[in-house]
């Protein structure tokens, strides 16, 4: 697993990167590539959290070169499917299988650490962050499948995915729009506009 953009299909990438130039500009927030690609024993260490006991999964992580995890963050599970688009396979002859098709991304407050509630405000614009996020990453690509969109417990605003149907080069076949930023460029009125509303609001 790594946050290299070049393992990640160039849709993807392309995303990842006007997303994260585009929210600095727009809101002053920084982010930065969580994760892009993962081999499949990695995910298969994830899966086994909050389904497995303590052991079992310590020794999986172990097994793939990931540090221990505690009992309490075992309760709580942090992938919900074998099926993730993060995981590459470079053992069969499918170039579009070598590359991730998934992005986690994070933010860093402005002493440069890591932000992990998912209400946080570090701009104190009195708006969540990443729902904010969420709307600039939509307006650049309104394909793009956000995990800050799924319910309950799936609910992952970190998460980033392009839609179904790859084509062997690894270039997406998936619906959804990209905006040509030279000829339309997002301007801070339209943020403004979009994220007014109270749902927004700390």
């Amino acid at each position: 697993m790594s946050r290299d953009l070049s393992k990640a299909t160039p849709r993807v990438r392309e995303f990842s990167e006007k997303l994260i130039s585009e929210v600095k500009r727009l809101l002053g927030i920084t982010l930065f590539v969580v994760e892009v690609d993962r081999p499949f024993d990695v995910q298969v260490a994830y899966y086994a959290q909050s389904r497995e006991p303590l052991s079992v999964v310590n020794k999986l992580r172990k097994r793939v070169g990931l540090a221990p995890i505690t009992d309490s963050e075992n309760k709580r599970a942090i992938t919900w499917t074998m099926a993730s688009n993060h995981i590459t396979n470079l053992e069969n002859d499918k170039s579009s299988d070598d590359l991730s098709r998934a992005i986690d991304i994070g933010i860093k407050d402005k002493n440069g650490h890591y932000v992990a509630d998912a209400n946080a405000d570090t701009n104190k614009d009195k708006k969540v962050d990443f729902k904010q996020i969420g709307i600039i990453g939509k307006m650049i690509d309104s394909g793009m499948i956000w995990g800050g969109d799924w319910k309950g417990k799936k609910y992952d605003p970190q998460h980033w995915e392009e839609p179904k149907g790859l084509f062997e080069d690894g270039s997406s076949g998936g619906g959804g729009a990209v905006r040509v930023f030279d000829q339309n460029p997002i301007s801070e009125g339209e943020i403004d506009k979009l994220t007014a509303s109270e749902d927004m609001k700390i």
